[in-house]
């Protein structure tokens, strides 16, 4: 009468860890990556728009690393 469920069943451990590229996802990057598959400097770039999660440049770039510079500057 007592049947296991699939949560409850006993067997080989399941390893979902997921391995983390090791270098910068952003284009030409060599760096090792330290947040969110980027290094520190572009992952700063990531929060500010001036890439994207595969690590590319988005089409207005130029646009919005002046207003970085900007305001990195102040």
């Amino acid at each position: 009468m007592s049947t296991k469920l699939k949560h409850q069943q006993q067997g080989p451990a399941s390893n979902n860890v997921v391995a983390m590229p090791s270098r910068c996802a952003c284009e030409g990057c060599k760096k090792p990556s330290d947040l969110m598959n980027f290094c520190g400097e572009h992952y700063e770039w990531f929060k500010f728009g001036l890439i994207t999660k595969e690590g590319k440049r988005p089409t207005d770039f130029d646009k919005k690393y002046q207003a970085f510079r900007k305001h990195h500057a102040a």
